[in-house]
């Protein structure tokens, strides 16, 4: 590893976006040995590289879990460079979601991606509007009428992602309270 591209977890928050990258979310991967630590006398170094893919590792395995619908089109890139941004891009109408790392969170990008999701969810199969009642275009798809379970309001895959996503965060909230 090249000294040069080392850097310690102040610099690295200064780096990639405080938000973001925060120290104690740097020195939490490590000793969860998703990236590891260099240390020079008595003072903790990680690789700037290694931590964003790391990063973006955890941003994915998260999307999957939540939005499994959505996560087999999704792409996430980050770009240091340009706006410190993550980019989440792949959704059916062709639309990206940022989040910049400087002041916003990985919640606030994820409750993005579960907004961009429903939107796409009620997206229509065909256009729908003025003159677009042409013959020459394909039906809709016929899909049969959903009754749910007797007492339930939700199909059972919605109650299960909810579930889900409630048992994510509180995880979030204890790692955090932990860190």
């Amino acid at each position: 590893m090249d000294a040069k591209s080392l850097f310690t977890a102040q610099e690295l928050e200064e780096l990639l976006g405080k938000m973001y990258f925060y120290r104690q979310r740097i020195y939490r991967m490590a000793e969860d040995g998703k990236i590891s630590p260099y240390q020079v006398d008595g003072k903790f170094y990680f690789s700037k590289d290694e931590l964003i893919m790391a990063t973006l590792n955890r941003l994915s395995a998260r999307i999957r879990l939540r939005f499994s619908r959505l996560a087999p089109f999704l792409r996430i890139s980050f770009d240091e460079n340009k706006n410190k941004a993550i980019t989440v891009y792949g959704f059916p109408d062709k639309s990206i979601i940022t989040a910049n790392t400087e002041n916003e969170t990985e919640e606030e990008l994820l409750k993005k991606v579960e907004n961009k999701g429903r939107e796409v969810k009620n997206m229509p199969d065909i256009p729908v509007g003025p003159g677009n009642h042409d013959h020459d275009h394909p039906h809709p798809p016929h899909h049969p009428p959903h009754h749910p379970p007797h007492g339930h309001d939700n199909p059972p895959h919605e109650e299960i992602l909810e579930v889900l996503r409630r048992i994510e965060d509180r995880l979030v909230r204890i790692e955090e309270k932990l860190g």
